[in-house]
C-alpha cells in the first residue's frame, strides 16, 4: 500500500479524499459538497466562522479555479459578459443573449472573440491554492464545460439543431471551446504542481430522465474532446473528477474508458439502476460522489436525512470508492439541523474496514 495511507488514523483531509479516489480504505468516509448555500446559517448556529464551519462539517476537498483576467466583453445593451461573451440572467441554464445566432457561418466562428489561454490567472490560482492544498484535496477548474458552453453561445435548441443539421458549424464552435478549455487545463496542471491535486471538470448533457442528446451524437461530437483532455491529466498523474448531472448511465462506460476516476454527482433517484447495482457494475472503476438527495432535503427531518445517508453509505461505501455528500447544492431552505445530520452521520459512521 502507498506509504501515504499507512497511518490511517493520522490522515489529513487531502490524504483521505485521495485515498478514496484510489480505492484505498481511509480512516473514515470522506465527505464533500459542491456548494453549501446555507453555510452562513450553519456557521452562526455553531458560533464560528464559515471556514471553521466547513472543518466542523468535515469537508475534505476544496474547489478552486483560475479567474478570467482578459478583455471585458459587453452584451448588446452594455451588460457584462462571461469570458465567452455570454450575458447570463443569474439563473442556471439561462442566458440573456446568445451571441452565435441560428444563421452563424464558419466565417462567424473564425472571427468570434474567443478567450485566450493567457487570459486566465493561473499564477494567482497557484498562489491561492498552495496553502489550501497542504490540508485539503484541491480540485479544479470545475465549471469549464464544452456542451453547455455551446448551448450558451447558440441557445440550447439552436445548438441541438446545429448538431443535427449543420454539424460543421457546431463542431467548429465546439473545437474552439475545447481548445480554450484544454489549453487552460494543461497550463494549470503544469504550473500548479503541488497546489492542485485533481483535475475536476463539469458538463451537463443529461436530464433526470436520460440523455439530452443521443449517446451516438455524444460519442461523435463530445467524447473525442473529453478523451484528449483527460489524457492530458493522466500524462501528468492527475486523477479526473467529472461532474455531470442526471442519468448519464448510457455513456458511463465511455467516461470510464476515457479516464474518469470520480463521477459527480450521483443522483440515485434519477438512475434506472439501484445503488447496489451501480456499485456492483461500476464500483471497481469509479469513485462515486454525492448520492444524498438534495431535492428532498428542504422537506426532510434530521432523522430522515440520517437514515438516507446511512443507506447511501451502506450501498456505495463498502470497499472504498465513495465520497459521501449531497447530490447537488445544499439550498438555503435546508435547515441547519438537517445539514448537520447529513455530515455528522457520514463522518461518524463506520463500515467494516474504516478504522478511524
Amino acid at each position: 500500500m502507498d506509504s501515504l495511507y499507512r497511518e490511517k488514523s493520522h490522515m489529513t483531509h487531502k490524504e483521505r479524499q485521495l485515498a478514496a479516489i484510489r480505492h484505498v480504505t481511509p480512516d473514515r468516509l470522506p465527505v464533500d459538497c459542491i456548494c453549501i448555500e446555507n453555510l452562513d446559517a450553519v456557521a452562526a448556529y455553531l458560533g464560528m466562522g464559515a471556514d471553521e464551519a466547513m472543518d466542523r462539517l468535515g469537508i475534505d476537498g476544496r474547489i478552486m479555479g483560475p479567474g478570467y483576467t482578459g478583455p471585458t466583453l459587453k452584451g448588446p445593451n452594455g451588460e457584462e459578459c462571461t469570458d465567452f461573451g455570454v450575458v447570463h440572467t443569474g439563473d442556471y441554464g439561462t442566458a440573456h443573449s446568445y451571441p452565435l445566432s441560428f444563421d452563424t457561418t464558419l466565417a462567424d466562428i473564425g472571427k468570434y472573440p474567443w478567450p485566450q489561454v493567457k487570459d486566465y490567472d493561473v499564477a494567482g490560482l497557484r498562489q491561492r491554492a498552495l496553502p489550501v492544498s497542504q490540508k485539503y484535496a484541491v480540485r479544479g477548474p470545475y465549471w469549464m464545460p464544452l456542451f453547455c458552453q455551446v448551448c450558451d453561445l447558440f441557445g440550447m435548441e439552436t445548438a441541438m439543431e446545429k448538431m443535427l443539421a449543420d454539424e460543421t458549424v457546431f463542431d467548429a464552435a465546439l473545437e474552439r471551446i475545447a481548445e480554450v478549455v484544454t489549453g487552460v487545463c494543461v497550463r494549470m496542471m503544469d504550473e500548479c504542481q503541488g497546489a492542485l491535486d485533481i483535475l475536476c471538470l463539469g458538463d451537463d448533457f443529461a436530464t433526470q430522465r436520460g440523455m439530452m442528446i443521443s449517446p451516438e451524437s455524444w460519442r461523435k461530437h463530445l467524447k473525442p474532446h473529453y478523451a484528449r483532455l483527460f489524457a492530458e491529466a493522466k500524462k501528468r498523474g492527475y486523477p479526473v473528477w467529472f461532474h455531470s448531472c442526471g442519468d448519464v448511465t448510457a455513456v458511463l462506460p465511455d467516461l470510464i474508458e476515457i479516464g474518469v476516476d470520480v463521477w459527480e454527482t450521483v443522483q440515485l433517484h434519477t438512475l434506472p439502476i439501484s445503488a447496489a447495482d451501480l456499485k456492483r457494475e461500476y464500483g471497481k472503476d469509479l469513485c462515486f460522489f454525492g448520492a444524498v438527495n438534495t431535492q428532498r432535503l428542504p422537506f426532510a427531518t434530521p432523522e430522515d436525512v440520517r437514515e438516507e445517508t446511512i443507506r447511501c453509505i451502506e450501498a456505495l461505501g463498502k470497499g472504498g470508492g465513495y465520497i459521501c455528500g449531497p447530490d447537488h447544492h445544499i439550498k438555503p431552505q435546508v435547515s441547519v439541523e438537517s445539514t448537520l445530520a447529513l455530515f455528522d452521520t457520514a463522518t461518524s459512521y463506520r463500515l467494516a474496514g474504516y478504522t478511524g
